[in-house]
Parts: C-alpha cells; sequence; structure tokens
C-alpha cells in the first residue's frame, strides 16, 4: 500500500522556487496493484517516486508505506526502485554478487541468502547468467539483474522510473512482461512511471499528473476513452488500443483490460 497524505515538496534551487512541485498532495494506491504514473515532463512524477522510496522527504505531510509513515530521510527498505539505466545501480563485477549486495547490507545469513540470490534469478531467466560480469550483458539483462536484487530483497513495493525507455523492443517486452509477472504471481505493489500508453496499458489502474496536481485516476482504458485536456499533452493512444476501439465500433464485444494481441485473438475466436 502506498499513501501519500497532504503532501507538500518543493526543490530548494532558484529554477523551482516560484511554487511547489507538490502541495497538500494525496494519493493511496492499494495494495497488491499495477499502477501507472504519467505526465508531461516537469509534472512530478520522478518526485513522487522518489518520495514513495524515501529518497526525497516531503516539507509537509507524510508517505505512507504498508501503513507505516516514512519518517525523514529513511529510505524504505521495502520499496524496490529501479532507474531507467540499469548500470547505474549495477555495483558489482558477477552477476550473482550484485543480486546479493543488498542483501549483505541487511544482514542476511549466507543460507538464506544463497538461496534467495539463486531463486531471485531464477525468476527473471537469468540464472545461467550468475558468473557472468553484468557489465557485459545487454541492457534488457543488466535491468533483469537490478530487478533479481530487490526480488531478493523481498519488496513490497517496486517504483519503476522509466524502467524500458532505454531498452530495444525485445528486451523492452521481455522486462514489461516480467513487471506483470510480479505483480500478478508476486502479489506486489508496482508504481510504473512512464511517458507510454503502450506501457501503461498494461497497468491495471492509471494516474496522470499535471504540474503537480492529480488529473485523473482510474483505468487506462478509461483515460484514453475520454477526451480529456491533459491528453493533448501526452503522447498519443497506441496503435493496439485504436485497434480495441475499432473493433467494439464493429460491435465485438472486446472487455476492458486486454494487453496483448494474443489475449485479443483468442477472445475473437471464441477461446477466452
Amino acid at each position: 500500500m502506498i499513501e501519500l497524505r497532504n503532501v507538500t515538496f518543493g526543490y530548494p534551487y532558484p529554477r523551482n522556487s516560484a511554487r511547489p512541485v507538490f502541495e497538500g498532495f494525496n494519493l493511496f494506491i492499494p495494495p497488491g496493484r499495477y499502477v501507472a504514473l504519467m505526465g508531461p515532463n516537469g509534472s512530478g512524477k520522478s518526485t513522487l517516486g522518489k518520495m514513495v522510496k524515501g529518497l526525497l522527504s516531503p516539507s509537509s505531510g507524510q508517505v505512507f508505506i504498508g501503513g507505516r509513515a516514512l519518517k525523514r530521510g529513511e529510505i524504505s527498505s521495502r520499496v524496490g526502485y529501479i532507474f531507467s539505466n540499469p548500470e547505474n545501480q549495477i555495483v558489482s563485477s558477477v552477476v550473482e554478487e550484485d543480486v546479493a549486495f543488498g542483501l549483505e547490507n541487511m544482514g542476511i545469513d549466507r543460507s538464506t541468502m544463497a538461496h534467495r540470490v539463486r531463486e531471485s534469478l531464477r525468476w527473471v531467466d537469468m540464472e545461467e547468467y550468475r558468473h557472468h560480469s553484468p557489465h557485459l550483458l545487454s541492457g534488457g539483462q543488466q535491468q533483469k539483474v537490478v530487478l533479481a536484487g530487490i526480488l531478493a530483497m523481498e519488496s513490497d513495493v517496486l517504483v519503476l522510473d522509466e524502467p524500458a525507455s532505454m531498452l530495444d523492443l525485445q528486451d523492452r517486452t521481455e522486462i514489461l512482461d516480467l513487471f506483470q509477472k510480479i505483480q500478478e504471481q508476486g502479489g506486489r505493489t508496482l508504481l510504473h512511471i512512464t511517458h507510454s500508453f503502450e506501457e501503461a496499458l498494461r497497468a491495471q489502474d492509471l494516474v496522470v499528473l499535471d504540474r503537480g496536481q492529480l488529473s485523473f485516476s482510474g483505468t487506462p482504458e478509461d483515460f484514453l476513452s475520454q477526451d480529456l485536456p491533459i491528453r493533448s499533452l501526452l503522447e498519443d493512444a497506441p496503435p493496439f488500443f485504436r485497434l480495441i476501439q475499432g473493433l467494439r465500433d464493429l460491435g465485438h464485444p472486446v472487455r476492458s483490460g486486454v494487453r496483448s494481441l494474443d489475449e485479443l485473438k483468442k477472445i475473437l475466436l471464441g477461446k477466452q
């Protein structure tokens, strides 16, 4: 569970001194939800994500993770954070050592550590690379190593700060599929910061920010179906969504929440 209650935050340096990024801001995300966070540049997306982790602290108000308020300056061990460039988060020269790094800082015993590292690498399909150098892997494989380290720490909440923006199509698809698998099978809460509606459509819920204000909260499908002013500041609806809308206009009862062409094909063929 993530909650921001009456949060105000502003950066101290001059370019942002005119007004706070957030002022009296409120947001509640139930446990176990996959939420996409969108908004124009400068709307506060990454700032919000960093407050959830504890990398930034509000000047007033409170941030709650799992019902517990973060203290000022406290970095939450229950929240895993993935940045767009995985190389910035890799600290070891061997994959399994990198995955174990956070566990060592937590003081986890060696037997438990070895089990968690092995299971986390298996989960992200990287077990065969455990003795490799992460710096020789592809961007997608590096992002999987970072993700394995977070899974090994058993974080309840994952903040994904444009995690696929630097990946090629294949790596991007694989890492996005993993995020869905983690939420569906692991029950974790995911906050996915993105500029891409194609990525947002994979989420259960969508939150849209505009200049530090909550502009929309609902499903991605509902947002794309409405003619809202904020739509003009974001990218166009993806072709996949336009295809679904076209099928509905032709009388095909395509339910909401369809997230892939394979799923759509099964529905149209009556197999789902």
